[in-house]
């Protein structure tokens, strides 16, 4: 027989489905949408240390650097957009009929950093509740990537795996650094 460990869960609390995905020049700018994604990873990493002095009873411990890396899956293939992730290490073109993605030879590109924001919609009792992650100062961690499928796979639409990792953006507040994370609460 099972043990429950909680007696109810509040399906109102559940976060359920995909996300728009955006990015921006900065958190301030304007967001370009880039496409539906799945969030597949969300992580906030610390890496502590600890400190004591010669006779000191007790260390000192603190938080020596933060980081948040967010994989995703974006699901529509878009040349500007895989450009527009990849922070200068690809460049694309389009024309009428094509869609072209450049690139080699980054060895001196300076990777540019951008903001980005995976935003969750549903409807929850004739109510739209968003899950909004912002995270302010980001950069992928590889280019392009993606596995070409069967067209008969029982699910043959071709992702395209990215994975970012976001550093604290020191022009802000300490505290409000890294990401901001959001949920609509019925009232």
């Amino acid at each position: 027989m099972p043990i429950y460990q909680v007696s109810s869960v509040d399906s109102d609390k559940l976060v359920l489905g995909n996300a728009k995905v955006e990015r921006a020049a900065s958190a301030l700018a304007t967001f370009s949408n880039l496409g539906a994604g799945t969030v597949t990873n969300w992580d906030h990493l610390t890496e502590q240390y600890t400190s004591q002095a010669g006779n000191a009873p007790d260390p000192v411990e603190g938080v020596a650097s933060e980081t948040v890396t967010v994989a995703f899956e974006l699901l529509e293939f878009d040349a500007s957009v895989l450009s527009a992730i990849s922070g200068s290490l690809v460049s694309a073109s389009t024309s009428s009929s094509l869609e072209t993605i450049h690139a080699g030879g980054n060895a001196d590109t300076t990777i540019s950093r951008s903001a980005f924001r995976f935003t969750n919609t549903r409807v929850i009792n004739s109510n739209t509740v968003e899950t909004i992650l912002t995270v302010y100062y980001a950069t992928t961690d590889a280019g392009p990537s993606f596995q070409l499928k069967s067209d008969n796979d029982t699910d043959p639409v071709m992702i395209m795996p990215v994975a970012i990792t976001g550093k604290l953006d020191t022009s802000r507040a300490a505290g409000q650094q890294l990401y901001v994370l959001t949920h609509d609460v019925e009232a």
